[in-house]
């Protein structure tokens, strides 16, 4: 019997074989042992891949000694089994030689994709899409180590991610083909912690006839923030024992389980997506409040500026079509908060959340030149203030200022009171109402978009007109308590507010 020839090299790189072909038997040549175990060394091992029994004199392998032998002892029949196989491993391999342009698909791999029936790229783009499309990577991944037999985890995430491109690329051109393809419209539902952002997705976006067959929920990723790699770390609660030692880290990952909960509910099909928070809150609020805090030193401020702007570039997107703000007092907020007891919470103070809802008033209700209550937004243009529902008609604003991304400017935004306690398990009508003004703020949304302008005149920047909101009665930010005096401008904040809620 030929002895096999292995190098320590080569018993390393041949034992998850061995393994897989049920132990050591495996590696014992014999009549019906596989063409890439009867050669030796790596080189022989490629050799059998592409060399038949015909062709095993002109490999120079110990192959064809064996078939000589076996024909003077009477045993012709076996090498001729051998021969056919072999030449249907160099006609499967001629086929199939298209993956050998995959990164990660060497010969062995090649082997193991065409003994899968996966004698192509074509046959892998489809088990992409039957099995794969819309999922995490890391499900594909496995299904190739697990069911196909690729030994290393680097080269099955190599040959995924190649698959992954192509089908992406695919889809691009195809959707560049159709001029007239429906969008789908993203908003981020910002609010400060305990404003009742959880309460309105799941009570309102969820249960209500208006919004069910509309919205796809996506809420934010506090699940990936207490439970990080196999030790399971909880980097939330980290960050409240200890802002001044895992602030950064914290916002840091926050953008990164963002990026990837964007990427990860992109195949959605109902036609709007709400997401809880965005990256524009985590930079326009919660960095400004560490670093305000001092738990966040300058080095680690302008580093995380310099990844940020050409990262959300990159990424459109992160970028939603509109905002909804969910607006309530520090005060309501804490209460809330000191309710639902939440253990990561418990170090959060009034101040705090004081200092939040600064932060959220100043991004999405900024003040110009007024003191420092005093709140100016930009009103829609008359056009397409004319083109609002009654409810919502005060509550639709554009973003824009010089403190605004550059990628955000313009974008509307609906606010919504959030001040009042309702129990919406009992208040049916009020939750309606809530649900009604979502609706027809994506409806003013998806015609905005349809009749994408193609650029903004001067006109239409003379028909932005500064409106000042004094929220004096609701006593959400007025400044130093004292009422502004009367003027045509100047509105009642929470009265034009919560206008829809009245009875």
């Amino acid at each position: 019997m030929p002895r096999l020839s292995l190098t320590v090299t080569d018993a390393a790189a041949a034992m998850p074989f061995a393994l897989r072909l049920g132990g050591s038997p495996a590696l014992r040549p014999g009549p019906r042992s596989p063409s890439w175990l009867r050669f030796g060394g790596m080189a022989g091992a490629r050799r059998a891949l592409f060399c038949s029994a015909e062709d095993a004199r002109r490999c120079g392998s110990d192959d064809y000694a064996e078939a000589e032998e076996g024909r003077r002892g009477g045993g012709s029949r076996v090498p001729s089994e051998r021969r056919i196989r072999g030449g249907n491993a160099a006609a499967a391999v001629g086929t199939s030689v298209e993956l050998l342009g995959i990164p990660g698909v060497g010969p062995r791999n090649l082997r193991k994709l065409v003994d899968n029936g996966f004698e192509g790229v074509a046959q892998l783009k489809q088990l992409y899409r039957d099995k794969f499309f819309g999922k995490s990577s890391g499900q594909m991944v496995e299904f190739l180590q697990c069911s196909v037999g690729i030994v290393h985890k680097n080269h099955a995430e190599s040959i995924t991610s190649f698959i992954k491109e192509s089908i992406d690329e695919e889809l691009k051109d195809t959707d560049s083909s159709k001029p007239t393809q429906k969008k789908r419209l993203t908003f981020c539902v910002e609010g400060n912690i305990s404003v009742g952002k959880t309460t309105f997705l799941q009570r309102i976006a969820n249960e209500t006839i208006e919004l069910r067959d509309l919205v796809e929920i996506v809420p934010e990723p506090i699940d990936k923030w207490q439970d990080v790699g196999p030790d399971h770390f909880n980097i939330l609660d980290a960050f409240y024992a200890e802002p001044h030692r895992y602030a950064y880290t914290f916002q840091n990952y926050v953008f990164v389980t963002r990026v990837m909960q964007e990427r990860e509910s992109q195949a959605g099909i109902k036609p709007l997506r709400l997401m809880e928070r965005s990256v524009f809150s985590d930079r326009m609020v919660f960095v400004r409040a560490v670093h305000e805090a001092n738990w966040m030193n300058e080095m680690e401020i302008s580093i995380y500026d310099s990844w940020f702007d050409p990262v959300v570039s990159s990424l459109p997107g992160l970028i939603p079509d509109g905002f909804i703000y969910l607006r309530a007092s520090p005060d309501t907020c804490h209460k809330r908060m000191m309710h639902r007891r939440r253990s990561e919470e418990g170090g959060v103070t009034l101040d705090y959340l004081q200092g939040l809802h600064e932060k959220h008033e100043s991004w999405l209700l900024p003040s110009k030149g007024s003191g420092p209550g005093v709140l100016s937004v930009s009103q829609l243009p008359m056009h397409m203030e004319g083109s609002l529902p009654p409810e919502i008609r005060d509550r639709v604003f554009y973003l824009e200022g010089n403190h605004m991304h550059s990628s955000i400017q313009k974008v509307p935004a609906l606010i919504m009171d959030c001040e009042p306690d309702i129990d919406f398990s009992k208040d049916i009508e009020a939750k309606r109402q809530y649900a009604r003004q979502v609706a027809e703020f994506f409806e003013f949304v998806k015609k905005k978009q349809e009749r994408a302008p193609s650029g903004q005149t001067s006109n239409d920047k003379d028909r932005m007109n500064p409106q000042v909101l004094l929220p004096n009665s609701g006593r959400l930010w007025a400044p130093k308590g004292n009422p502004f005096a009367g003027s045509p401008v100047n509105l009642d904040f929470k009265r034009a507010m919560s206008s829809y809620l009245s009875t």
